[in-house]
């Protein structure tokens, strides 16, 4: 069941540097042998598609600079690079260890302990690969077709779609990062849904709802499956949800 995060209003700022530290590995300083506590990592998640925005901006920049001296191709392997440079390579290796567990483990026990285990697997390394090479092929086709405000709004509403599965169920382990989720209720999902829908709108006008439904079906789904199969989300699972999301909106986009 669900607990109640009361949301503190004029605390906004410090919800939005957490959720910052949380999905980047921009330096912020706190507190010393401070801990950030469970509810407010819940808290923060209404702000998970704009640091969604700062990613995409950070893209953007990377773009324009290299663009300058290097061709569409040079110029998306730096801005893959970027990509995961400023996540800090976590949502991959998170789904590295999805691919991993679920094609090897039997049943839930056995899935996360495999997803726990710091060793890597060949599936999870080829799958990645082969996720990163497809991803790499959009990025070139969207800003060689110069749609930058839909590589801008992609790290957005895959974040969205990362708040939209944890919500949906429940957190699979007894410890954990994802224990938070616990704490999430209607401020976190219905804020966090108004800045993505405002910033659809002022980023790509009405035809982001086409992303909007893509990547709230997929993330949906992507619950429930995980919910029969180890009974919720991990910290992972959450990391695959938003790789894959990432590539099935560069895909809508690439198509559009």
């Amino acid at each position: 069941m669900k607990k109640k995060a009361n949301f503190i209003w004029y605390e906004f700022f410090k919800y939005f540097l957490i959720a910052l530290q949380f999905l980047t590995i921009i330096p912020l300083r706190t507190k010393k042998n401070s801990k950030i506590e469970d509810v407010d990592i819940a808290n923060s998640t209404l702000f998970f598609p704009l640091v969604g925005l700062v990613i995409g901006g950070f893209l953007l920049l990377i773009y324009l600079f290299f663009s300058r001296y290097f061709s569409y191709e040079i110029t998306s392997v730096f801005v893959l690079g970027g990509w995961v440079y400023l996540t800090g390579a976590l949502h991959i290796d998170g789904l590295i260890d999805t691919i991993d567990g679920l094609s090897g483990g039997r049943g839930k026990k056995e899935i996360l302990n495999i997803m726990k285990d710091t060793h890597i697997g060949a599936k999870g390394c080829i799958g990645v690969f082969f996720l990163m090479l497809i991803k790499f092929f959009l990025i070139i086709q969207i800003i060689s077709s110069l749609k930058l405000r839909a590589l801008i709004y992609v790290p957005v509403i895959s974040r969205w779609g990362m708040l939209t599965g944890c919500y949906v169920t429940d957190y699979a382990r007894e410890e954990g990062m994802g224990k938070f989720s616990s704490f999430l209720g209607y401020p976190q999902i219905i804020g966090a849904s108004l800045i993505a829908v405002i910033l659809g709108i002022l980023l790509m006008g009405l035809s982001f709802l086409t992303l909007l439904i893509a990547i709230g079906v997929f993330s949906l789904v992507w619950s429930f499956y995980l919910k029969r199969k180890i009974g919720g989300f991990t910290g992972d699972t959450l990391g695959a949800l938003n790789e894959i999301g990432e590539v099935i909106a560069l895909l809508i986009v690439s198509l559009g």
